[in-house]
């Protein structure tokens, strides 16, 4: 009787229970990882459309101070110290913040910094030049010194 037994086992096939619920298993976990990699992927992707986007728009901004002088660059008009984009970009706002550097006359810190939400900005720092304005007194005779 053992043999056949055992004959019936040799012959007998398929997959037990067990097995087939560890192999559902380790689909599972695999399928879960790769799931958490494409996620992973595609937040990566996100971040880095928004930060070209917001560097390309922080340059927009900057190359605008371009057509300030350096009153204006003193103190900053309204509508270039701060504001948002028009749409379809109206999700990013601006602030422009520009003040002299004390040891360089002419030279200004500008900073540019771009946000899509409150605690997610691109800033972009850089120095501007402009002629300073230099003013002569020439006196009443006309800057000749007496001759």
């Amino acid at each position: 009787m053992r043999a056949s037994v055992s004959c019936l086992r040799a012959r007998r096939r398929g997959v037990t229970l067990f097995e087939a619920v560890a192999a559902m298993a380790i689909v599972g976990v695999v399928s879960i990882a790769a799931l958490e990699a494409v996620g992973a992927q595609m937040r990566a992707a996100e971040r880095s459309r928004r930060a070209v986007e917001a560097a390309s728009l922080a340059q927009q901004r900057l190359d605008w101070l371009d057509f300030l002088n350096e009153q204006q660059l003193r103190s900053l008009p309204d509508t270039v110290k701060e504001g948002s984009f028009a749409a379809p970009l109206d999700e990013y706002s601006w602030e422009t913040e520009a003040s002299p550097v004390s040891t360089q006359p002419g030279v200004y810190d500008v900073l540019v910094r771009v946000r899509w939400t409150r605690d997610d900005a691109f800033t972009l720092r850089t120095f501007v030049y402009r002629r300073p304005i230099v003013s002569t007194s020439t006196g009443a005779r006309g800057g000749r010194g007496g001759q």
